[in-house]
């Protein structure tokens, strides 16, 4: 014998139900865009960081190694500043942390860098002159806000958190130092390897007495010094 089915007639409590999936997910999603616009921000700020280290290791001074270190310095400086982008300091958080920077020639000390580069480390041109704008500073961001995001019924962000290490560099070259400059222009390397086997040149200086005579001039080619 069947039984006869009772139908529900009460169903006050389902909206309740839906409003609670819907108001998590949507909190969820919120939390994420505030993550990922926060970030980017973030990517900004290290950024300029890392720009101010390339750029005080850019400018001339006594050495390359002093010049290194004068970055290395401001590195530090700014990092202190912003220790929830650093990781440094009593204020810093867990969100993010920031690298001990790479400075000089990025294609040599920058592993990821150099087999991205391959053959065309020396990023010569199409007459084969060497161009090696390779010179800067670098530093690896790491975002664990990211990283360790689980948005409500969607699961974790990513299943590899190493996706969201990121490296921020900066090429700015660098000025001859002191020490590069006075070698340059030593006698034995300037004169006697350079201007002397230029034929037309040598042929100026063939006589050095010719240079004392008014208004007359040498043209001398300028390498930043």
């Amino acid at each position: 014998m069947k039984k006869k089915s009772t139908r529900l007639s009460n169903q006050s409590g389902f909206i309740v139900a839906d409003f609670l999936f819907s108001f998590v997910l949507v909190i969820g999603c919120g939390v994420l865009i505030f993550a990922l616009t926060f970030s980017l921000a973030t990517v900004e700020i290290t950024q300029y960081i890392v720009w101010s280290t390339a750029r005080n290791f850019a400018a001339a001074n006594l050495n390359e190694e002093t010049a290194r270190i004068q970055a290395t310095k401001k590195f530090d400086a700014l990092a202190e500043k912003f220790p929830m982008i650093s990781g440094r300091g009593s204020l810093s958080t867990p969100w993010f942390t920031l690298s001990a920077p790479l400075i000089g020639d990025l294609s040599v000390s920058d592993v990821n860098l150099r087999s991205k580069l391959g053959n065309d480390r020396e990023n010569r041109d199409s007459g084969q002159q060497v161009r090696q704008p390779w010179i800067g500073a670098k530093s690896d961001l790491e975002l664990k806000l990211l990283s360790g995001l689980r948005v409500p019924f969607l699961g974790p962000v990513a299943s590899d958190k190493t996706e969201f290490t990121f490296p921020i560099r900066a090429f700015l070259l660098r000025h001859p130092s002191q020490q590069e400059c006075l070698s340059f222009f030593a006698v034995e390397n300037r004169f006697e390897k350079g201007l002397r086997k230029l034929k037309s040149v040598e042929k100026q200086f063939s006589d050095l007495d010719r240079l004392l005579i008014p208004a007359q001039y040498v043209p001398i080619e300028d390498n930043g010094c």
